[in-house]
């Protein structure tokens, strides 16, 4: 092999990924109806994903089902009310996501769904008073662990509760993503943190339309 062979091999084989890389981008914009053009930050799911079946309990005290995440679409969140900084920022992040959408939209709003994954502390109570500060149309719901787990395995949401100290306070590690539930009851899609108000806003706008016009 001469030398100017060598030196143009590395440079053929780039163009070639290159085109590669273009065909499949086209490939998959086809098939995706160019997802990349209004879904940048978030994840939607080629399938949607069915809620397993669960039984938790409502800040204002009734059961909450699997059958009232059907209905509307809903953003979930799951998390914990001692939280220092991630839940109330994710909180107000929703709330200022649902006020955008309120003063640029006619179309019923998304219910917003804060899930306490710590239920030795988060009584329905305390979770109303909670979502309550953040937005007066905000559910809070918990329940006994194994609902808990069950939900959350499926979701792909962890979360670990630490040991209590002297004083019984703990810390809980969870999962900050922001889950989007369809009208099926059914995960959609997937915000990663950082979370932002116009994002989320924009996003949900085009995942809903997306899937109105396909009948989903």
């Amino acid at each position: 092999m001469n030398l100017r062979t060598a030196l143009l091999l590395p440079l053929l084989a780039a163009l070639v990924a290159g085109v590669t890389a273009a065909v499949v981008t086209l490939w998959w914009s086809g098939q995706n109806g160019d997802r990349r053009a209004s879904v940048e930050v978030g994840t939607v799911l080629p399938e949607a994903r069915p809620l397993p079946p669960v039984t938790l309990t409502a800040d204002n005290g009734a059961t909450w089902t699997t059958a009232d995440f059907e209905g509307n679409w809903q953003f979930v969140f799951f998390g914990f009310t001692h939280c220092p900084d991630v839940c109330p920022m994710t909180l107000a992040d929703l709330a200022g996501t649902l006020q955008r959408l309120e003063d640029t939209d006619t179309r019923p709003l998304p219910e917003v769904v804060f899930v306490s994954v710590d239920p030795g502390r988060d009584t329905p109570d305390i979770l109303e008073t909670y979502v309550g500060h953040f937005h007066d149309a905000f559910v809070g719901v918990t329940g006994e662990r194994e609902a808990i787990d069950t939900l959350t395995a499926s979701l792909g949401i962890s979360y670990t509760l630490h040991e209590p100290d002297a004083q019984g306070d703990y810390a809980v590690d969870h999962s900050a993503a922001i889950l989007l539930i369809d009208p099926q009851g059914a995960l959609r899609a997937v915000w990663s943190p950082p979370h932002g108000r116009r994002v989320l806003a924009d996003e949900f706008r085009a995942i809903r339309a997306r899937f109105s016009e396909s009948g989903g």
